[in-house]
């Protein structure tokens, strides 16, 4: 029942919405079975070693200074270096598309039919929310999984990580759990607060988004 109602959460997303991710088998992301800080860390390390693509949608409160946005969006992350975060408009059509892959970032806005292509260090100069923090990797801890980035420092708890600093960057667990559930990504006056309602591991590959002919190039990213 808990597998068909998360699958049947996705669908119902999706359904509106324009542009949808390859359909595959879901299931539900079970939580750890850790006892002490320390036996999180292993079995945090060895999902995400183990993970093929987990899927969250996600309520998000973006702050920059005195400008508040909130917006519905899909996580998709991967083991081997690959995300795509969609965000949707209250309609739910596309709004924005943040795909990386590696050092390779492509954002695609849909709202205003333009599209950017660049390393993730020069993607970092113009989104700043995530400082110099891969997207690739910031996607993994949005899931509440330490990502491989050696710069990052983390606090665990007994059932998942508690805090992950990289630079001026914290991100903050509330509660620590995996899969996460309230993440608060802060630098400086740039402000994210993710709400996750569901997570399911999934069969289906993080799909590059293909860019319409008519979307004009080289747009720096931003919400």
């Amino acid at each position: 029942m808990r597998r068909a109602a998360v699958a049947l959460g996705f669908a119902a997303l999706l359904a509106g919405c324009r542009t949808t991710s390859p359909a595959g088998e879901e299931s539900p992301v079970a939580p750890l079975t850790s006892t002490s800080a320390d036996d999180a860390a292993r079995q945090l390390a060895a999902r995400r070693t183990q993970l093929t693509s987990e899927r969250i949608l996600l309520h998000i409160r973006a702050t920059n200074g005195n400008h508040v946005q909130s917006f519905r969006a899909q996580l998709q992350v991967d083991g081997q270096g690959r995300m795509l975060l969609t965000a949707y408009t209250p309609l739910g059509t596309t709004a924005v598309r943040l795909h990386a892959s590696g050092d390779e970032v492509t954002f695609i806005n849909d709202l205003e039919d333009t599209w950017w292509h660049g390393s993730a260090a020069e993607f970092a100069t113009t989104f700043g929310f995530f400082g110099a923090t891969p997207p690739s990797a910031m996607a993994l801890l949005m899931a509440g999984l330490p990502a491989e980035e050696k710069t990052i420092t983390y606090d665990y708890a007994a059932l998942g990580i508690a805090r992950a600093t990289v630079g001026d960057v914290v991100v903050t667990f509330n509660p620590p759990a995996y899969p996460a559930k309230n993440v608060l990504i802060v630098r400086g006056a740039l402000k994210l607060e993710i709400e996750t309602y569901q997570s399911a591991l999934t069969t289906a590959p993080v799909a590059k988004p293909e860019v319409p002919r008519s979307y004009r190039c080289c747009v720096a990213p931003r919400l």
